[in-house]
């Protein structure tokens, strides 16, 4: 028995099929980002606030770099070797910071002598957001507050509106980046608050 309907052949009927196909694989594969920001967030979720606060400094800090080179592409080789040295610093038990801080401050200084952080839009809110998000991480850290997770978590929630901000304006880092960021900070955020309650 022929399936053809009058009008509409087999032939177009595949090849309706092919593209509902292609648009589903390519709609899926376009938000890998999402998919590795939840994937870090589950894992990464029991690891609790000296994680969290870790991530806040990384984002606030890989944001920062990326706009003193101003090479959006960079974006993640600038994240992993931001993570690596937080991991080899952890290695020798000190705190990050003992990286992060000079790191901050020598990009700081380029880019306002450079002019990149003078510039209009995004650019130019990138030193209060480290300044922020590095005042927010350090007391949590350091002043042995009760509420510090709390901050911690507030910090992850801002930085997500953050990561949005950047990517409807698309500038100083790429989409991909500020949609994985903004996945993982939320998640993480809010994993942070339920093992703070619980």
């Amino acid at each position: 028995m022929n399936d053809t309907h009058p009008g509409y052949s087999a032939r177009n009927r595949d090849g309706y099929r092919q593209t509902t196909i292609r648009r589903l694989a390519t709609a899926i594969t376009g938000r890998w980002p999402t998919y590795l920001g939840i994937a870090l967030a589950v894992l990464s979720i029991g690891d609790g606030t000296p994680f969290a606060s870790m991530i806040v400094a990384v984002a606030a800090l890989t944001y920062l770099t990326v706009a003193v080179i101003d090479r959006p592409g960079a974006v993640w080789l600038v994240l992993v070797v931001l993570l690596a040295g937080a991991k080899a610093v952890e290695f020798f038990d000190l705190s990050y910071w003992v990286l992060f801080g000079p790191v901050a401050l020598v990009a700081t200084v380029v880019g306002l002598i450079g002019g990149q952080l003078r510039r209009p839009g995004l650019f130019r809110l990138q030193i209060p957001q480290m300044l922020v998000a590095g005042v927010v991480v350090v007391i949590a850290e350091f002043a042995g507050l009760e509420y510090a997770g709390y901050l911690v978590a507030a910090a992850l929630l801002g930085h997500a509106i953050w990561d949005v901000a950047h990517w409807r304006a698309d500038q100083v880092v790429t989409r991909s980046l500020a949609e994985f960021c903004a996945v993982i900070d939320s998640l993480l955020g809010l994993g942070l608050i339920l093992l703070l309650v619980m």
